[in-house]
Parts: structure tokens; sequence; C-alpha cells
């Protein structure tokens, strides 16, 4: 059983999924985004989502994370 990890860390919120065997999602959580710390709001769905599916981290085989900011920062004219 491979389970895998996403995180999309966006202008408002950052989300967190756990897919087993590449094709069923087990849990997913959300939670603000901290653009002062990013590492704080990714921490805060990363832990949701593991406690939602009792998941240990040592358990995630591959981890992915992607963000929109600096996207919408071109197109905000924020950058």
């Amino acid at each position: 059983m491979t389970i895998l990890l996403g995180v999309d860390t966006g202008g408002t919120y950052t989300d967190a999924v756990l897919i087993r065997d590449d094709t069923d999602v087990i849990a997913s959580a959300k939670s603000l985004t901290t653009r002062a710390d990013l590492a704080l709001g990714i921490g805060s769905a990363v832990r949701a989502v593991l406690a939602q599916a009792n998941v240990a981290p040592h358990e995630i085989s591959l981890a992915s994370l992607s963000t929109t900011l600096a996207t919408n920062a071109l197109v905000e004219g924020q950058g």
C-alpha cells in the first residue's frame, strides 16, 4: 500500500490530501494560508489530514507541494 501526500498552498487556503495506491482519496484537509510564514499553514493542513486518516508521517511514500502564490501575485500586479 502506497500513501501519497499532496499539498497546495493558495492565496487563501492551503489544502492537503492523502491518496492510497494512486487512486483512492482517503482524507483531505484545509487550513488558512499563512503568508508571513507558509510553513505554519502547510504544517496545520498536513497535521489535520494525517490525523483524519490516522496515518503516521513515516507511512507517506511521496510528498508533493504546489502553489499558486506566484501566479496570483503576477495576475494581481503584486509581483
